[in-house]
Order: C-alpha cells, then sequence, then structure tokens
C-alpha cells in the first residue's frame, strides 16, 4: 500500500540505487531457496502428476489461450504473441515458494520448477515458430 501511495514521488538517486540493488538479490534467493529442496528421487512417484502438469503448463494452456484469444485479438499480432508466449514460459519461482508455503506437495512443485523451467527453453522457440507463422 505504501509503494502505491509513494509512486508520484521522485526518490533520490541513492535510494532508488539501493532499491534495484537489493531486488536483484531476489532472483538468485528464490532460485536457490526452490533449488535446494528438489531430489530427483522423489520423481519416481510423481512422474504422472509431473507429465500431466508440465504438458498443461508448456503445452496445452497455451494452446487454450491461443484457441480463445485468435479471434478477438488478431488484429492486434503483438498482445496476442505476448499473451501466449507467458503463458508458455516455465512455471513461476514464486507461486511454487506459496504452494510449498501452503505445503502443497512441496516435492512435486519443486519438481515442476526444476524440470518445467530448462524444458521451457525446448519449448518457447517451438511457440515462437507457431506464433510467427500465424
Amino acid at each position: 500500500m505504501l509503494a502505491l501511495l509513494l509512486m508520484p514521488f521522485e526518490y533520490p538517486i541513492w535510494l532508488d540505487d539501493l532499491l534495484k540493488r537489493l531486488g536483484a538479490t531476489l532472483v538468485p534467493i528464490a532460485l536457490v531457496s526452490v533449488g535446494y529442496q528438489i531430489q530427483l528421487s522423489h520423481a519416481r512417484g510423481k512422474t504422472y502428476a509431473l507429465t500431466v502438469g508440465l504438458i498443461f503448463k508448456l503445452i496445452v494452456g497455451p494452446a487454450l489461450i491461443l484457441l480463445l484469444f485468435a479471434g478477438p485479438l488478431r488484429s492486434d499480432w503483438q498482445t496476442l504473441s505476448v499473451t501466449v508466449f507467458e503463458a508458455a514460459m516455465g512455471p513461476m519461482i514464486g507461486a511454487s515458494i506459496v504452494a510449498m508455503d501452503h505445503e502443497l506437495d512441496p516435492p512435486l512443485v519443486t519438481l515442476m520448477v526444476g524440470v518445467g523451467i530448462p524444458l521451457s527453453f525446448l519449448t518457447l522457440p517451438i511457440w515462437w515458430h507457431v506464433l510467427n507463422s500465424l
């Protein structure tokens, strides 16, 4: 709430630099916090759920969004492509941290992130070609 109220005000340059440096540390901390918890030995009992989740996240979800919005957003290709491409991104670190905090199958969550992000490096170029062919 405070951040929203302070939006119209200019920060001193030193404070802006400090906040940017603090913010830059959050991504590595989040990656490390999820990375420490990943154990591939947990994949044995979770392969079906992991496969279904990643297929939905990386293929089915973006395809549904493309099908739903291809008509209404056909004239605005940039909005359509960004929307589909963002949907095709790997699982989110922030969402996984929230899921783990609520104990929603933490081993599966860490596997989804640990396998899904590298796998998205393979599926995103495919989506890029699909979007460019429209």
